[in-house]
């Protein structure tokens, strides 16, 4: 099966039944699958064909599903752009990419305008949500174009998606995800969700992160309704629950943390949530049971990767237990269990699988696991070893198959969700003249799961304040890579051979704490 098909069985299946819902804007099956239709074939008339990149640079709505779909019927894998880079990361991976269409929202034309002139390969540019001047309109090419099912042969194994996620080196790297991979995901994600046709799904989180777009072929793919909320805020999503009778949604701790926070929270009226899934982040127990009380429904983790279109396993409704035994409790601090089509277990630096409770790498395999990196052949390699995905995560395993996450084999940092590398921000941090070395690290915070803090010796004389070097980061880094606080020290501890040691600096944020991460 592949990802195109999802639309055209759900026309045939739900005619009329409602596939996707913004504000006041409707569409059944039926009209959904005519307009991804037309948008396919708008964008093979616009020149580019099997195989071409299309990027998306937006906000959720109707018309990001409607992308997802149409770029997998033409055979034009699709770049899902955060829009919370700037230009500068903006520029390297449409050029990384190759993309050679962009589809872009109104409120993010004055980035397009500085990206353009650097961006030689994007040949076409579609306003989606206004029309302006200078450019194609979203609307315009849908109208003028066929309804009928595009002409070109897809393959399983072709790329459906090129997702980019944070990389070592500070550069963004791409992940492969084909039809093989996203199908595989929209199994074990509707197997351990226990998605049916009917459910209504909340699309709250960003649609060109993994997490959220995961959830939403999931519910597509079954047959279900996606709602989408442009922007979070707890008011919109209490009031959007109400109004459309949702059923499912993905809250990231920080939002449910928001939600907790709200103070009119207890006027709407929550009845129709059967389950409220969550993930990217560790949920501190006590506002878990807080959150559990005040929707009165199922709660369900799921931990996984951009690499494995995301679910790798599952904290299913079972096993969050209020009150319990020791054991009930201490599994509701696990990542719960390896997803019905993948396989999981814990492995020292040889690759030779632990005993259960001891700390190694989590590594993976399934049909969801990533084709590999783009144009990174020795990364893919290396992070696909002996057919496994190696997460980077460090975890232990109990008698019962709970995954435990317990530290993270990688330097990277995740902050609300988003995948983030320190080397980057060193960089810049080691670009200031005052500057003479420095170590970010991810410390403890309730509300992103992670907050990024860097360690800065100032060179000899230097009067560089905190604020400073806040100030110069946000002149050269997206604000949710700029560092939260900056703390100024006189040395950093070193391995013999001089490197730094991070797990030692990160050890004192950390030392009450089972998970590390």
């Amino acid at each position: 099966m592949l990802v195109s098909d999802i639309p055209k069985k759900n026309a045939r299946l739900y005619p009329n039944r409602i596939a996707s819902i913004e504000d006041d804007v409707e569409f059944t099956f039926f009209e959904f699958n005519q307009r991804v239709n037309r948008l396919a074939n708008a964008i093979l008339n616009l020149g580019l064909g099997k195989g071409d990149r299309v990027a998306v640079l937006y906000y959720n709505g109707y018309q990001y599903i409607e992308l997802y779909f149409a770029c997998a019927k033409a055979g034009t894998p699709i770049v899902p752009l955060n829009f919370r880079s700037d230009s500068k990361e903006l520029t390297y991976i449409l050029n990384n990419s190759e993309a050679k269409l962009l589809f872009f929202g109104s409120l993010y034309q004055n980035t397009v305008e500085e990206v353009k002139p650097q961006t030689p390969g994007v040949a076409k540019l579609v306003s989606i949500d206004q029309k302006l001047a200078g450019y194609l309109f979203y609307d315009d090419i849908i109208s003028d174009s066929s309804p009928d099912e595009p002409s070109v042969i897809v393959e399983e194994d072709d790329m459906v998606v090129l997702g980019y996620t944070g990389g070592t080196t500070g550069l963004p790297k791409g992940v492969m995800t084909t039809h093989r991979n996203l199908i595989s995901s929209c199994f074990n994600s509707a197997v351990g969700i226990r998605i049916a046709p009917g459910m209504v799904y909340l699309n709250t989180p960003p649609l060109f992160h993994a997490g959220d777009a995961m959830a939403m072929f999931a519910f597509a793919f079954m047959g279900a309704t996606n709602v989408t909320l442009r922007t979070f805020s707890p008011e919109a999503v209490l009031k959007t629950i109400e109004k459309y009778q949702v059923t499912h949604g993905l809250l990231v701790p920080a939002m449910l943390l928001a939600i907790l926070q709200y103070s009119q929270v207890s006027d709407f009226n929550l009845k129709s949530m059967e389950c409220v899934i969550y993930g990217t982040a560790p949920m501190p127990i006590e506002p878990l049971k807080k959150a559990i009380k005040l929707f009165q429904c199922n709660f369900l983790q799921v931990y996984g990767a951009t690499e494995t279109f995301v679910p790798m396993s599952m904290l299913l409704p079972e096993d969050h237990v209020l009150e319990g035994t020791p054991e009930q409790i201490r599994r509701m601090s696990s990542a719960g269990r390896e997803v019905i089509g993948m396989e999981a277990k814990i492995v020292d630096d040889d690759d030779r699988e632990l005993p259960f409770g001891e700390v190694g790498e989590v590594i993976v395999r399934g049909d969801n696991v990533m084709k590999g990196y783009w144009k990174l052949p020795e990364l893919t390699k290396e992070t696909l070893r002996n057919g496994w995905y190696h997460t980077g995560d460090l975890g232990k395993m109990d008698e019962g198959c709970y995954i435990y996450i317990v530290d993270r084999k990688k330097d990277m940092i995740i902050s609300g969700g988003e995948n983030i590398y320190p080397k980057e921000i060193e960089d810049v941090l080691y670009q200031h003249p005052e500057v003479a070395e420095v170590a970010v690290i991810g410390i403890p915070d309730e509300y992103w799961g992670e907050a990024i803090k860097a360690l800065v010796i100032k060179k000899a004389n230097s009067s560089l304040t905190e604020m400073d070097l806040i100030e110069h980061c946000k002149e050269h880094l997206p604000g949710y890579k700029k560092p939260r606080s900056i703390e100024f020290v006189e040395t950093l501890p070193r391995s013999t051979a001089g490197k730094v040691l991070k797990h030692e600096i990160r050890a004192q944020y950390w030392q009450d704490r089972d998970r590390k991460v």
